[in-house]
């Protein structure tokens, strides 16, 4: 038997950038706001408390700093989530599920289907009470989801949880 290796090329190999990708619900971007609120009020109250027990930040000037840099960086914080939640988008294929994050830096995350261990449909406080999930896909070598699709419908994501049990067990 002669081994043999030939050249593969390149321009012929199908392309994940190509698939048309589904944005997540806009519901998803109010629950993490919700998270941005409620750290933020966290966040605020504990420099209000060491600046109260601080006699050194009683001056108006250390007030006023404080309360700048609390702005910009919340309005940053804001913002960086804005940019996050709009670059959030997935595909499902025949072989495969396709999951982009990222605005500065952007992550197509391929997961073909016979690599998945399991998968589950999970959904948070907010997330029930706003009518979304998150569909979790678990693959080899790990203990962490490798791929958390937020922003779902119960259904949605229930019915895609059910294509990957049907799609493992066809493999």
């Amino acid at each position: 038997m002669q081994f043999s290796n030939p050249d593969i090329d390149i321009s012929t190999l199908p392309k994940a950038e190509e698939s048309k990708l589904l944005p997540v619900d806009e519901r998803h971007y109010t629950v993490v706001m919700y998270y941005q609120v409620m750290y933020w009020i966290i966040f605020f109250l504990a420099t209000l408390i060491v600046m109260i027990l601080n006699k050194e930040f009683h001056s108006w000037m250390m007030v006023g700093i404080t309360l700048i840099s609390f702005t910009v960086f919340c309005f940053l914080s804001f913002r960086l989530s804005f940019l996050n939640f709009k670059n959030k988008a997935y595909a499902f294929r025949e072989h495969d599920i396709l999951f982009q994050t990222g605005w500065l830096k952007k992550t197509l995350h391929v997961c073909p289907y016979n690599r998945i261990q399991h998968c589950s449909v999970d959904a948070g406080v907010f997330e029930r009470n706003l009518g979304i999930s998150k569909l979790k896909i678990y693959s080899a070598g790990g203990n962490n989801s490798d791929i958390v699709i937020p922003g779902l419908t119960p259904e949605d994501a229930n019915s895609m949880r059910e294509l990957i049990i049907r799609k493992n067990q066809q493999e």
